[in-house]
């Protein structure tokens, strides 16, 4: 799981450590100054898409 800033750089370290297809679940940016309200929606939102990238084969 990343923030869209570092989508880019996630992806170069999992090709890094030999794992190019590693499954990446993207938030919005930033969460470090966002209030609780946002960042819950944000986790809210990321459930679905966290539960399918770990079901597929």
């Amino acid at each position: 799981m990343t923030t869209t800033r570092f989508v880019d750089l996630t992806r170069r370290v999992a090709s890094s450590l030999r794992m190019p297809e590693c499954r990446i679940v993207v938030v919005e940016h930033p969460l470090g100054d966002a209030d609780e309200q946002t960042v819950l929606a944000r986790a809210d939102a990321s459930v679905e898409p966290i539960v399918a990238s770990l079901c597929r084969r």
